[in-house]
């Protein structure tokens, strides 16, 4: 070891706090880079394994009721590598201790054990066995949360007839990794399942018998998935299809597909917003160490070291605190990645799902590290290796000081002496300032990004569940009934209101552009529903024509006045030309909606009712609920506050965890800022604050100095933060909207406010770790140095 590298570890144990300070900022940006990539890559591998191994099909398709022959005209289609036929049946559960409906989607299988598509993994129990008709499977998440398991019963309405199951297996499977019930936007497992019952017991409880409605299949390597679907429409219209679609419309993957790009977008934001607060810091401790060693760096280079050993020794300190923060950060990172990880565990159900991260991931953030800290490092570096050893052994010229606009403020304002020295010495270091203020500011930002989601979600929850949703339930229909069916609803004890609703499926194109939507409807006048754009205003269906969400009309590239061709998926399918009448803003989904007239134009079938809002006496809803749940006709039944009160669960459980590790984050950039720069302040006027103790001041006045000026940059970054902060708040609002919602952005003012609040607490407590330094001062020890 040489000198140079023995003078190195002297100068890191010497600057260890301030090394510490700045590898914690570095370790954040490493632990989100770990964190979020780690993640990424464990449910990307998961997912694909599992796709891959249970044979999750390419595209999928519904219909009301097709011959089994059909499978072998849709298996001779080009680019179909394999197709198979299924039942899927909704069921209603009777569980006699609760009074609140329970659905459940039934799904064919072999029971013979062959290898199909969508294949069943079981984690306890057996399949269903050939012969045995009342032998189902049960879904993992079901069966956890109704606390069941092999060899209970269960008591299920089944295409109007009811019938005992026995639970046999527990199982999962690739198409219903996040399963919701119609209508819902989160899924509740006490309230829905998924189950598999054996193929010809399915196909005799349904009276089904050599029927399928619905299809799956894999596509040929190549094969264009556009023309397989079309051509399976063509063969499925005859049959009531609903219009075929890929793995990229189907739910379950989708909103897996949305929570794998949000970990995509944090990657692209967070790490570099601390990279290059890492890169000032790096940059203004080297600078100022290497300002305090210029008679070092002249003896060494006096002795034949030459530039590029100087340069590569201050270098070295820089990658000696990226390495440091590496292993932090990885650290903090692995951990944070676990946590994440088992929440997602709780919410897409996958065979197995675990936090793992490839070297190449750790090598990545390295990588990161390393540059930031030697992107800074590079300008002391210049000023170390341009110095020749005449003048780095010659003392530095001394500060000018003269009257210039802060002075003349300063004495125009009244200030102190000790109110002079403050804006004087912040008025000598611009830059330095600057840099302190920005780096408190993007603490500060990158919390209030963080916490405006909390905002979002409650204006979200407020536009949908209170203001556009007004009834107390939802029921909806085995099938699309007639409207005497609201008077039959009317006539329970209890409910006060009763409104009709539709959706339809349906196939919009303009010019070259087609998506698969749904057209929704209400009655005119409606109570119980309502359309609100994203300004907080009440939007009135159009008395014809179509209105179109932001989001859809964004795709098709349609305006208000433009027509769109809209074919119904199933049904009569009808083809109409329809004008766009107007464009709302929402936050949930990619709808169309249409007066009950329009939508009834569009379906020609007599039947427009697809379910019903009901506004209930509370008092009675106990017993509306035990009626309906012993309607046939019912398919399910969807309380608004039960709705609501699991969405809240939901996002809560993922923003609070994201919330305390973005304030740990934050809190380590105001840390390492406030820290480093107290210590610089502090080195630097260290002789001045011994001299005003010799001269008769007071500590607690000495202390102000030094306090006072971190205090008025952390105060002055607070606006700066809060600027900065809007337009990091957009841009991460919109990053993490997609498809299936979009977040709104409606900061509060308390959401400014707390972000402030968090950030102060952290400048002052770190400001306090300095103070400790000035209020142990040894005066006689510091006048003796040598400056």
């Amino acid at each position: 070891m040489n000198a140079l590298d023995l003078k190195l570890m002297r100068d890191l144990w010497r600057m260890r706090g301030q090394a510490l300070a700045i590898a914690l900022v570095l370790a954040a940006a490493t632990a989100t880079f770990v964190l979020s990539m780690g993640v990424h890559r464990s449910l990307t591998e998961t997912r694909d394994a599992y796709y891959a191994r249970n044979h999750f099909a390419d595209v999928f398709a519904s219909m009301t009721r097709a011959p089994r022959a059909i499978i072998d005209r849709i298996a001779a289609v080009p680019g179909v590598s394999r197709a198979e036929g299924t039942i899927q049946q909704y069921a209603t559960l009777d569980f006699p201790d609760r009074n609140v409906p329970v659905r459940a989607l039934i799904n064919s299988v072999d029971e013979f054990g062959r290898d199909r598509l969508n294949q069943v993994t079981l984690r306890e129990g057996s399949m269903p066995r050939p012969g045995e008709a009342e032998e189902i499977v049960i879904d993992e998440a079901f069966a956890n949360a109704n606390e069941l398991g092999p060899g209970d019963t269960i008591e299920a309405l089944i295409y109007g007839t009811r019938q005992q199951l026995r639970i046999v297996g527990v199982g999962l499977a690739p198409n219903y990794i996040y399963a919701l019930a119609p209508g819902e936007l989160v899924p509740d497992n006490n309230r829905f399942g998924i189950f598999w019952m054996g193929e010809k017991a399915l196909e005799a409880a349904t009276d089904r018998t050599e029927a399928i409605n619905h299809l799956s299949l894999t596509l040929d390597a190549g094969a264009s998935e556009a023309d397989v679907i079309r051509r399976v429409d063509t063969i499925l219209a005859p049959y009531g299809g609903s219009g075929a679609f890929g793995r990229e419309d189907h739910f379950s993957n989708a909103f897996l597909e949305n929570e794998l790009m949000q970990l995509d977008a944090m990657t692209q934001v967070i790490p570099p917003v601390f990279l290059l607060v890492s890169t000032f810091l790096v940059y203004i401790v080297l600078s100022r160490m290497i300002r305090t060693e210029r008679t070092q760096i002249g003896l060494v280079k006096a002795f034949g070291y030459s530039n590029w050993s100087v340069g590569w020794h201050y270098l070295k300190f820089a990658l000696v605190i990226a390495v440091l923060a590496t292993a932090l950060g990885s650290a903090a990172g692995i951990w944070m990645g676990r946590a994440m990880t088992g929440l997602y565990a709780e919410y897409y159900r996958f065979p197995f799902l675990y936090f793992r991260i490839s070297p190449a991931v750790f090598l990545g953030a390295a990588a990161l590290s390393v540059g930031a800290a030697s992107l800074g490092a590079l300008g002391g570096m210049q000023s170390a290796v341009r110095l020749t050893p005449a003048v780095a052994m010659s003392p530095p010229p001394p500060p000018v000081y003269r009257a210039g606009f802060v002075e003349r403020f300063g004495q125009a304002a009244g200030f102190s002496a000790i109110g002079h020295m403050i804006v004087r010495h912040i008025a000598r270091w611009p830059g330095r300032s600057a840099i302190t203020v920005l780096g408190v500011a993007l603490s500060m930002a990158l919390l209030f990004a963080t916490m405006q989601f909390l905002d979002s979600t409650r204006t979200m929850l407020d536009s949908y569940f209170f203001r556009a949703q007004r009834q107390d339930m939802s029921v909806s229909f085995i099938e699309a009934r007639n409207k005497d069916v609201l008077f039959e609803l009317s006539q329970i004890p209890g409910v006060l209101r009763v409104e009709p609703t539709r959706a339809v499926a349906v196939k919009i194109s303009h010019g070259n552009k087609t998506e698969r939507s749904a057209i929704e409807s209400a009655m005119t006048g409606s109570q119980l529903s309502a359309r609100i754009d994203s300004d907080g205003s009440e939007i009135d269906l159009p008395s014809a024509g179509l209105m179109l969400s932001r989001q859809l009309a964004d795709k098709l590239d349609v305006r208000a006045g433009d027509k769109v061709s809209v074919e119904m998926l199933g049904g009569r399918r009808t083809k109409t030309m329809m004008p766009v009448a107007r464009i709302v803003d929402e936050f949930i989904g990619d709808r169309a909606y249409a007066a009950d007239t329009t939508l009834e134009t569009i379906a020609r079938d007599a039947a427009p009712v697809g379910a019903a809002l009901l506004r209930i006496d509370p008092a009675a809803r106990d017993r509306i609920l035990t009626e309906l749940k012993d309607m046939p006709i019912v398919l399910g039944v969807t309380e608004r506050d039960a709705s609501m009160q699991k969405f809240e669960e939901v996002i809560n459980d993922n923003i609070f965890t994201m919330l305390f590790f973005y304030i740990s984050f934050a809190s380590a950039i105001a840390v390492g800022v406030v820290y480093n720069s107290a210590r610089i302040l502090f080195s630097e006027r260290v002789h001045e604050l011994a001299t005003l103790r010799v001269l008769g001041y007071h500590r607690s006045e000495v202390g102000v100095v030094l306090l006072g000026e971190l205090a008025l940059l952390v105060v002055l970054s607070v606006p700066f933060g809060c600027f900065i902060g809007y337009w990091m708040a957009q841009l991460m609002t919109a990053m993490f909207s997609s498809d299936l919602f979009r977040l709104p952005f409606a900061p509060s003012r308390a959401s400014y406010g707390w972000s402030a609040v968090v950030v102060l607490i952290a400048a002052m407590l770190t400001a306090l770790v300095v103070a400790r330094r000035v209020l142990g001062l040894d005066m006689v020890r510091v006048l003796k140095a040598r400056e």
